[in-house]
């Protein structure tokens, strides 16, 4: 057969890889996709980390020990995340290049070595970053319903079975004997990840629904024309984590039906159960989240005074629309930041001032 004009010999089916069925290259297909994906999330994760840090380093001395405890948590959470890429990484490197003539192909490598140490790695980081993830979600949601602890039995109680699960999923997994791919694992993985989503749905739809509510009790009290920062659409996907229930969703449809497509979602599971608490954070950091000081202003009704949460310079005027007049706007010159409230004058030859919170 003569060659094509571009002197490159033709592409042939009988250059695939001989025995393989279409089934099997879908498999090692995914695989590869998978984790191009995750190396795409992990960079992702790698950017909102830095930003958190840098963000934090910002914070006043006021909230110093605060910001410390963030910095930790999030470069615990980075380097669960990286721990577990490595591992996954690594493993598909030995699936596909080490021992490429592994009998029975690199589909068998995957089942029969599942187990291997450096494989188990990334599964218990990414078990354990979840763990953390899901405290996160959970003080976030006694945050936002200003501490109310009858309110948190329902959710602890989720949380306590996801760790007793995850563990025994864990233990499952890491005996050579049974895998991963076994019923009792595959049963006791469904749990896991069921329960785990059980429990970010709940706190999701929890969270969205005060945001719900104190947007009304915002726009009744300012006008239809205000919008919160507390109460946008990206602000209730952000801090409700709504991102990794989503994902985990799309991987529990496939897993549970043991459709090879969960092979394209599981390894960057982990970095997005990362991503969710780290967005937070940053939002946290910025001074945007939602704290507890927010939901007892929001429900404060009308009056004299105004908490909210700014990033603002002295120097700078603050322009809003006044509660007294509809459609009437002030402006308010930034006179002296202590602490975090923020003095404003009314008239720069006046001394009658409004404190804003921040």
């Amino acid at each position: 057969m003569d060659a094509p004009p571009s002197g490159r010999p033709p592409l042939l089916p009988e250059y695939a890889p001989p025995g393989l069925s279409p089934a099997d290259l879908w498999m090692e297909r995914s695989n590869l996709i998978g984790l191009v994906i995750a190396a795409a999330a992990w960079g992702v994760l790698f950017t909102i980390f830095v930003q958190c840090i840098v963000q934090l380093r910002k914070t006043g001395s006021s909230r110093e020990r605060h910001s410390w405890a963030l910095m930790a948590y999030s470069c615990l959470l980075f380097t669960f995340a990286t721990l577990g890429f490595v591992g996954n990484t690594r493993f598909i490197q030995m699936t596909y290049i080490d021992y490429r003539n592994y009998p029975g192909g690199p589909n068998a490598f995957g089942f029969e070595q599942y187990t291997l140490p450096i494989n188990m790695l990334g599964l218990v980081c990414y078990v354990m970053m979840n763990w953390f993830a899901d405290g996160l979600m959970l003080y976030r949601f006694m945050v936002i319903y200003q501490y109310k602890f009858v309110l948190l039995v329902l959710p602890a109680l989720i949380y306590l079975g996801i760790v007793a699960l995850s563990i025994t999923m864990m233990v499952f997994t890491m005996t050579p004997s049974i895998g991963f791919w076994a019923p009792i694992s595959i049963k006791a993985g469904i749990a896991y990840w069921s329960l785990s989503i059980v429990l970010n749905l709940l706190i999701t739809s929890s969270i969205a629904g005060r945001l719900l509510k104190m947007r009304s009790a915002i726009r009744a009290v300012l006008g239809p024309k205000h919008s919160s920062p507390y109460t946008s659409v990206l602000s209730m996907i952000v801090e409700s984590a709504a991102l990794y229930t989503a994902w985990a969703l799309i991987f529990m449809a496939s897993y549970a039906k043991g459709d090879t497509f969960q092979n394209v979602v599981l390894p960057a599971l982990g970095q997005v159960q990362a991503i969710a608490p780290l967005l937070i954070i940053f939002r946290v950091a910025q001074g945007k989240a939602w704290t507890a000081d927010t939901g007892a202003s929001g429900t404060s009704g009308v009056g004299t005074s105004t908490t909210m949460d700014f990033n603002v310079r002295q120097g700078q005027k603050l322009t809003f629309n006044s509660n007294n007049t509809r459609g009437a706007t002030e402006s308010f010159q930034l006179s002296s930041i202590t602490g975090s409230t923020v003095d404003l004058d009314r008239d720069p030859e006046k001394s009658s001032q409004k404190d804003i919170d921040l």
